[in-house]
């Protein structure tokens, strides 16, 4: 393996000096990241919609029909 070593690919259960955490810790680590993620999208749709992006636009890239858009991101 160049670069790295084999216990860099192990699970976290396997790496050395792992010790258990709470319970869904990965889970619990991870909510952080997702009330960032949801802010950070929040602001990028706040900021398309003051360029004067429609709904309509909005709405194609988030996969979700324009009325449910507006609804989650209107202002």
């Amino acid at each position: 393996m160049r670069g790295g070593h084999a216990e860099d690919l192990a699970p976290p259960t396997q790496q050395p000096g792992w010790k258990p955490g709470p319970i869904a810790g990965y889970t619990a680590a991870a909510l952080p990241l997702l009330a960032l993620a949801r802010a950070v999208l929040a602001t990028a749709v706040a900021a398309d919609r003051a360029a004067g992006a429609t709904w309509d636009e909005i709405a194609a890239v988030l996969d979700v029909s324009a009325d449910t858009a507006a609804r989650r991101y209107h202002t």
